[in-house]
């Protein structure tokens, strides 16, 4: 009798644990569902309220019939109206202004390349550009002091002044060349020249 009992009362309890089992589900699924809706509820009125805010008209009223820069009937925006919210775009971000600063900070040499040939051009006698113009500098010097000896108003001054400038011009002149040897030389010098 006792172990029948026994097996009734545990089936009892494995009864009532099935119970409390199923009623714990329902209680999980009615909870489940209560949040699904209290989220679709929610979604569904944050959409509402985008749309409202979408569909808000502006808060500026059409005073200025005269003054309009855009033209409302075409849908222009006044963008001087919020122009308080915008700000330029940089054009370059801030990594391409560091590469461009760098780039320009770094020394280089851009002295053009030397070509003796060039300078020294048949063409042009073997002489630079600089001695061909100190060269008729030279010549209209000296013509004037012919002229100022030659003329009996001008005087001792001017007639001084000339002849210095005369032999300013003759110093750069000979300054130049000297200096220009060293490539004229390497070059097998002027005489080389035709």
């Amino acid at each position: 009798m006792d172990a029948a009992a026994k097996a009734e009362t545990a089936a009892k309890i494995a009864e009532a644990a099935e119970a409390a089992v199923a009623e714990a589900i329902a209680k999980a699924e009615a909870a489940k569902a209560e949040a699904e809706s209290a989220a679709e509820a929610e979604y569904k009125a944050i959409t509402n309220e985008v749309k409202a805010d979408v569909a808000k008209k502006s808060d500026f009223s059409y005073k200025r019939q005269g003054e309009e820069i855009f033209r409302r009937e075409m849908g222009e925006p006044e963008f001087f109206l919020d122009k308080k919210d915008r700000f330029p775009r940089p054009i370059l971000t801030p990594e391409q202004q560091a590469s461009l600063t760098r780039t320009a900070e770094t020394p280089k040499d851009q002295t053009p390349a030397y070509v003796p040939e060039n300078v020294l051009s048949p063409e042009f006698k073997g002489m630079s550009n600089y001695e061909r113009g100190v060269d008729d500098f030279l010549d209209e010097s000296k013509e004037r002091l012919e002229k100022l000896k030659i003329d009996p108003e001008s005087t001792e001054k001017e007639i001084l002044n000339a002849a210095n400038d005369i032999k300013y011009l003759e110093s750069l002149h000979e300054n130049f060349y000297i200096g220009m040897n060293v490539f004229r030389t390497a070059k097998g010098g002027r005489s080389k020249i035709s």
